[in-house]
């Protein structure tokens, strides 16, 4: 694994400790975190025809088989790999149908918000992160659910930079402290 990789790793592996592991969830009801057995491992890489990314592999087999990180933690590897011979692993669930999924062809986490847009709109879109970008944004407090939105110059449907997550934000809640 490259330095980054060690670095997410290992502030993952401190949260968990502090047991601050999931956003916005008391430490009294966050799961026993037990890690994913190598056969859980091998079958979802099997089924994916593909391995799973070094560190999102480390983070099943040495920290939990989900039940931390983003939005309410990472899915548990029964639930990822339903789909995953699309070649999408499911990540997390933000609440209200929105999602993070994996690409596991190109390594890419895309965004699913079905919330806002019509009927015939495509809602998963890519979110321009690998998934060490990805938990590193969140270990530093930094990545936000992803969310769909309609750009005001051209009416296309994307997904929201961060620049914009942080104006809704302000907007929303006032200046970050």
């Amino acid at each position: 694994m490259s330095g980054l990789e060690d670095r997410v790793f290992d502030a993952i592996v401190q949260r968990v400790a502090a047991r601050t592991y999931v956003d916005d969830m008391p430490a009294s009801r966050l799961p026993v975190l037990e890690p994913a057995s190598a056969a859980a491992v091998a079958q979802a890489e099997e089924l994916a025809g593909r391995g799973l990314p070094p560190l999102l592999r480390r983070l099943y087999l040495e920290v939990g088989d989900g039940g931390f990180g983003p939005g309410y933690g990472l899915f548990g590897l029964d639930k990822a790999t339903r789909g995953i011979a699309g070649g999408f692993l499911n990540l997390c669930d933000w609440g209200c149908g929105i999602t993070s999924e994996l690409d596991l062809r190109d390594g890419q986490v895309w965004g699913s918000d079905p919330n806002p847009a019509p009927d015939d709109v495509e809602w998963s879109f890519p979110q321009g992160m690998t998934i060490v970008e990805w938990f590193a944004k969140w270990v530093d407090g930094r990545l936000h659910q992803p969310w769909l939105l309609q750009d005001p110059e051209s009416g296309l449907w994307r997904g929201a930079t961060d620049e914009e997550t942080a104006a809704m934000l302000e907007e929303a809640f006032g200046p970050a402290d």
